[in-house]
């Protein structure tokens, strides 16, 4: 497995854990009928810290146990799977930031309606997590490429 790959699983099996809590919880709030901007901005400052910390840690860990040389410039192979995976990954976040922004503009009214105390911070956090959301998954499409693309070519 090559140091790229293996920073790519890293980065999904990272993003999965980590990122699904954060969301979840998030749309949990927003079912509830509860959204607390500063314990939302805390959990995602939290979120992003074990984040670094985490990815940074095994990737260290892995480049040491494997001895392999993370700074060798990219073969051609590994240059057209970042080019395929970043081609794939901006369709999918061109074709995901519109419907995240309609689906929101559709839905302003029942977003006011159902958070009465506030509705336009309200609008905007929902508004805010959803476009995070959508980059979230774009990163997470982008990795999920590499990983694939480097086991077909094994």
């Amino acid at each position: 497995m090559s140091p790229r790959e293996r920073t790519a699983w890293i980065a999904v099996v990272c993003t999965i854990v980590i990122w699904s809590h954060y969301f979840g919880t998030f749309w949990l709030d927003v079912a509830a009928r509860h959204l607390n901007g500063g314990q939302i901005l805390t959990r995602f400052i939290v979120c992003m810290v074990i984040m670094a910390v985490v990815m940074i840690g095994l990737n260290l860990a892995t480049g040491v146990m494997t001895r392999k040389n993370m700074q060798a410039p990219p073969d051609e192979m590994e240059r057209q799977i970042e080019g395929r995976a970043d081609r794939i990954g901006f369709r999918v976040l061109e074709w995901l930031i519109p419907v995240a922004l309609i689906a929101g503009l559709l839905n302003t009214g029942a977003i006011a309606a159902a958070f009465p105390a506030d509705p336009a911070g309200s609008t905007a956090l929902i508004f805010t997590n959803g476009i995070l959301m959508v980059i979230v998954l774009t990163e997470l499409v982008r990795e999920l490429v590499h990983i694939v693309s480097f086991r077909m070519a094994a």
